[in-house]
């Protein structure tokens, strides 16, 4: 069993006392694993972020922040739990809620929007991946070639984004983000032609439950899993990344992220979480 697991800092937040709100956790055997990335806050009194620098942002931003206690309480409960991968979440989701309970005392979606983050995790039995996930944290197979066997689907981008990004209001003013985190996060009556055009998240919000996704992948002795946060989407599919994963080294991996988010700041420089693991069955 070989395991790599690590959080990438936000390039521009390193040295900031910025709040890590990636978690992670992986057994020692490798058969069991969860990644959570918090809900980003708003910062303490900024309510237009176009009239205010990133620094500011920084200096303003909640410390300790809701994001980083839910993945924390989420990873904690994960390890901690028993039974199938939803049940387990569900119990996340319960904790989370204990949290809004004491912490959020009126949800207005801003600065005193609920704690919350989303998830993917893992259990292997024998040869078979149990999986579950919400909205954008997730989970990808690669075969012994680096083709992708098995990948879970961004809920968010493919249901809530068409519909968000037409909202028509700029995301720097709080009249769009109140939309956007209560209509469009774990509404179950948010329906567009006929479906529901919601994402999930954990905040303890009893409809989130309804927005966790699971199932199963049949592994080979040769398969690669790999359990990520979103700000790692734009590498999964990279020719030079996946041939890191078959040909590991972890220092040419780390050279290769932080290379990538000098680069491209929007799409690699954000806060981000993997964990690779190879060898997870026996032969």
């Amino acid at each position: 069993m070989f395991i790599y697991k690590n959080t990438f800092e936000n390039i521009k937040t390193i040295n900031c006392n910025f709040p890590i709100e990636d978690q992670f956790y992986v057994n020692d055997n490798g058969d069991e694993a969860i990644v959570a990335d918090g809900i980003t806050r708003d910062p303490v009194g900024i309510s237009d972020f176009s009239l205010h620098s990133f620094d500011e942002f920084i200096r303003n931003y909640p410390r300790p922040s809701g994001g980083e206690i839910a993945a924390k309480t989420i990873v904690d409960t994960f390890k901690n739990s028993k039974g199938s991968l939803r049940e387990r979440l569900i119990k996340c989701n319960n904790e989370v809620r204990k949290i809004n309970d004491k912490y959020i005392k009126k949800c207005d979606y801003l600065e005193n929007d609920y704690y919350g983050a989303v998830t993917s995790c893992i259990k292997i039995e024998g040869n078979i991946l149990h999986y579950a996930f919400i909205c954008d944290c997730g989970v990808i197979v690669y075969d012994k070639y680096g083709n992708i066997k098995f990948k879970t689907d961004d809920e968010k981008e493919l249901f809530s984004d068409p519909y968000i990004n037409k909202i028509g209001i700029p995301w720097n003013l709080k009249e769009s983000r109140v939309i956007v985190r209560r209509d469009y996060r774990n509404n179950l009556n948010n329906i567009k032609n006929n479906k529901c055009v919601s994402y999930g998240a954990l905040t303890g919000e009893k409809d989130a439950i309804d927005f966790i996704r699971t199932g199963e992948v049949e592994l080979l002795p040769s398969d690669i899993v790999v359990l990520y946060s979103d700000g790692f989407v734009n590498f999964l599919e990279n020719e030079e990344f996946i041939e890191l994963l078959l040909n590991f080294d972890k220092e040419h991996l780390k050279k290769y992220v932080n290379k990538k988010a000098k680069e491209c700041y929007d799409r690699y420089g954000k806060e981000k979480t993997i964990i690779i693991l190879k060898d997870v069955i026996k032969c």
